[in-house]
């Protein structure tokens, strides 16, 4: 062999084995590549959850309720959307307690369009609510829309569309505890009762009633039944 063929081979081989070197070397630890790899991805969460428990801590030491909401919607939301927006891109799954609390924020703040595209996600990538709140996302996001439903009707707003969104979510797909899909019917039901729609309000309160029976509408069922009869017995006396 010629010893210019030789130093050629020489070349292309210390070229390769830099290539595979390259490849398989980790990524240095950047802001811009905070998410380029499950090590560095790792690292950035200890930084994000670092910062998190500090504003968790502001938070707990704001004593109104309106002092708190200010601070989620106008700081702390934008300040963790972007990590979780890029998080979601990634590709990853592993326990995120940002991408969850950022999530009770959203329907903290009544942010619900959001709140409920990050439920999704975090449903699907199976995360864990934090221990304190003693229940999972599903449980969490089906409390916090009633809540907020029986809330604004009751201040003569409609709940829609996020009542009637979430029923088929916590009646059929979710597993909840019943009196929680028993309280969206409930509400549904009134809704159609205050509509004259008997047979819609009938269906809502039966429903309730079969999934939990304490639930409190046994006056409204009797008073949509005589509604009912009334209006099939019209058309006979005229």
């Amino acid at each position: 062999m010629s010893l210019a063929l030789a130093h050629k081979r020489r070349v292309l081989a210390a070229g390769a084995a830099a290539v595979v070197a390259a490849a398989s070397a980790p990524v240095a630890y950047s802001p811009e590549t905070a998410l380029s790899s499950p090590a560095n991805a790792r690292k950035n969460l200890l930084l994000q959850e670092a910062a998190l428990d500090q504003d968790l801590e502001r938070l707990s030491a704001i004593n109104g309720l309106a002092g708190r909401q200010a601070l989620k919607r106008d700081e702390l939301l934008p300040k963790y959307q972007d990590y979780v927006q890029r998080y979601c891109e990634s590709g990853l799954n592993f326990p995120n307690r940002v991408l969850v609390q950022v999530m009770i924020w959203l329907f903290d703040t009544e942010e619900f369009d959001d709140g409920m595209e990050l439920a999704h996600f975090a449903i699907g990538q199976g995360q864990q609510m934090p221990e304190r709140f003693k229940r999972d996302i599903q449980t969490f996001v089906a409390d916090a829309v009633i809540e907020w439903a029986y809330a604004e009707y009751n201040a003569k707003r409609s709940p829609e569309p996020y009542l009637s969104d979430l029923l088929s979510l916590v009646d059929g797909e979710w597993d909840l505890t019943e009196q929680i899909p028993a309280k969206y019917h409930k509400l549904v039901g009134i809704r159609a009762m205050e509509d004259k729609d008997w047979g819609l309000a009938l269906l809502h309160f039966e429903r309730a009633t079969a999934l939990y029976p304490k639930v409190g509408v046994d006056t409204r069922v009797e008073n949509c039944r005589r509604a009912l009869k009334k209006q099939q017995a019209k058309p006979a006396t005229e």
